[in-house]
């Protein structure tokens, strides 16, 4: 596509150059009398037309070139040598101009009463050429500025998908350590239970994994894994956690967030909370206008799990690389909250596109 795209542009590029060229030499014939007018069709404009296209077409790219050499020095330095180009182009169009026309056609005595660099026409070619070189040269550098902002905006954002990915991928080790420390604990007790399970966490590890290469997921998939995983927490602790989702099912399919975010904060409640029959860890979803809340009760733990760099930081970072936005953390001596922005399609759009 990008190798079509080159050569559609270059053709465009041509096209437009020659259309210049072109005008330029009509607008050359209307002021020359010698050609009877701009559009008579004889042997002589025919050729004076070819020749002059030609020439600055020629002129015209290796001009270019030039430019290319030259871009590293000063701009009194550009300006300079384009001058110098400018005065060449005059110059040498018009002596082309004259001695082909004295050569082959014979027309020595047009030229009579003209200086051989005829300073009228040099000078007008010279500052044509400046106007073109000034016109194009700022459309040209216009455009560089716009690719190079385009260029990096795509290195910004692929920047941003590898740090997302990053950030993601630590998801599925993370996720597995802690949940097989939970079925090393029930294995040897109830089989069956064990059984299911292993059942519920193979569900819960190929949604991980499943999703790996997108950035956002509906609720309703999330919470359906959140609920796979609640049965494994359920399974390890008993009365001693409890889950509510208070969340329309009719809300759940046009909500987006990043994946597993809702079951990294389950697990982190779980991590730096004291569980047990008195005092229950008790942890509620939501859907309040844009933002998904989940609060759990606050009871810490006097000695923590070590961490494994995972939760809240990972969580806001994603949410920071895909829309831009925050998390917002909420804590009392009873509660804590997390309030998650709820995003949408457009968000995953804007992220990929």
């Amino acid at each position: 596509m990008s190798k079509i795209n080159s050569n559609s542009s270059t053709r465009f590029s041509f096209a437009l150059r020659f259309t210049v060229i072109y005008l330029l030499q009509l607008f050359i014939k209307a002021f020359d009398y010698s050609f009877g007018g701009v559009f008579p069709l004889t042997f002589r404009g025919l050729i004076f037309s070819v020749t002059f296209v030609s020439y600055w077409l020629f002129i015209w790219y290796a001009s270019e070139y030039i430019q290319k050499k030259i871009r590293h020095l000063n701009a009194p330095s550009v300006i300079g040598i384009n001058i110098l180009i400018g005065i060449y182009t005059g110059l040498s169009s018009t002596m082309l101009y004259m001695w082909g026309d004295t050569l082959f056609f014979n027309n020595g005595h047009l030229w009579e009463e003209i200086p051989f660099y005829n300073p009228e026409l040099s000078v007008a070619l010279c500052i044509i050429y400046l106007l073109i070189f000034t016109v194009f040269g700022y459309i040209q550098k216009i455009n560089t500025l716009k690719e190079k902002e385009i260029d990096v905006e795509k290195l910004e954002k692929e920047m941003f998908k590898s740090q997302y990915m990053s950030l993601k991928a630590q998801i599925e080790p993370h996720f597995l350590f802690n949940s097989l420390s939970v079925l090393s604990s029930i294995v040897h007790t109830d089989q069956n239970l064990a059984s299911e399970f292993i059942i519920k966490l193979s569900k819960t590890l190929r949604y991980i994994i499943e999703q790996n290469q997108r950035v956002l997921v509906s609720l309703a998939e999330e919470l359906k894994v959140v609920e796979d995983y609640f049965f494994l927490l359920k399974t390890r602790f008993g009365e001693g956690i409890q889950l509510q989702i208070d969340i329309d099912q009719n809300d759940i399919d046009e909500v987006m967030i990043p994946p597993a975010s809702i079951q990294i904060l389950v697990e982190n409640a779980v991590k730096h909370n004291k569980l047990s029959l008195k005092k229950p860890l008790q942890i509620n979803i939501s859907l309040n206008d844009k933002t998904i809340l989940v609060t759990n009760t606050y009871n810490k733990k006097e000695v923590e799990e070590i961490s494994t760099g995972m939760g809240l930081s990972n969580i806001n970072k994603r949410y920071q690389l895909i829309a831009g936005k925050n998390i917002i953390i909420e804590k009392n001596q009873d509660t804590f909250k997390v309030s998650l922005p709820a995003l949408s399609t457009i968000d995953h759009e804007n992220f990929n596109h």
